[in-house]
């Protein structure tokens, strides 16, 4: 059996999950957005180091969602996913689908490795009957009245989960599939490595971690 490794964000789909969902919860009320253009220069420091990016999510999150009811966000959640996914600017990666059947079919164990929080790449899963897979994403837990980052999986710390969950010598080979040069310390847990649509930038990144161990995929 292969662990087949799959990030999410502009790998199955196109566009950036977390930031979508944010967008649509703060456009949605003019003060929360006020007050989190307020806090930009609080949140921001800690949004361009990865190990410090989930405190600037945390804060705003809760910004964006301090006092509203448990009920009112899983109406919410189910209202954004919605409007995601009919959003003529959202494409999920035919190619993508294609190899996550392929890979199920063939019995490998299939995991979907993120950085978005799991709830959200669980309802597109489930809402486009994709494939059964497993999931180690990002997590969100409840904080004085609001939501913030319980687990931010993202660079170094989606080793860290995948480690926890899975039992890594067990398998034949470790596949991964990533656009950003932020995988690169999952991908070097991999035998094979395929870099979706990469930009310039994250090629030459890449490229220097893995010299011509890769493959470039050209997704649609």
């Amino acid at each position: 059996m292969n662990l087949v490794l799959f990030d999410f964000d502009k790998t199955i789909i196109n566009r950036d999950t977390g930031a979508a969902y944010m967008k649509f919860m703060l456009y949605r009320n003019p003060l929360r957005l006020l007050f989190c253009c307020l806090s930009l220069p609080i949140c921001t420091p800690f949004l361009f180091h990865a190990k410090t990016k989930y405190i600037g999510f945390s804060i705003l999150l809760w910004l964006a969602t301090f006092g509203i009811s448990a009920r009112k966000i899983i109406y919410l959640r189910k209202s954004f996913i919605r409007m995601y996914l009919n959003d003529s600017s959202t494409i999920i990666f035919k190619d993508a689908v294609q190899q996550l059947f392929l890979h199920s079919s063939n019995t490998d164990e299939v995991v979907v490795v993120s950085g978005a929080s799991d709830w959200m790449v669980k309802a597109i899963f489930t809402h486009n009957h994709f494939p059964n897979v497993k999931f180690a994403c990002s997590e969100e837990t409840r904080f004085f009245g609001g939501i913030i980052s319980k687990f931010h999986c993202y660079a170094s710390r989606k080793v860290k989960r995948v480690r926890e969950l899975f039992d890594l010598g067990k398998y034949d080979l470790i596949i991964g599939y990533s656009d950003s040069s932020a995988d690169i310390p999952i991908l070097k847990l991999c035998n094979k490595r395929y870099i979706v649509n990469p930009t310039p930038r994250c090629f030459k990144k890449f490229t220097r971690s893995f010299n011509k161990e890769m493959a470039i995929l050209n997704w649609a």
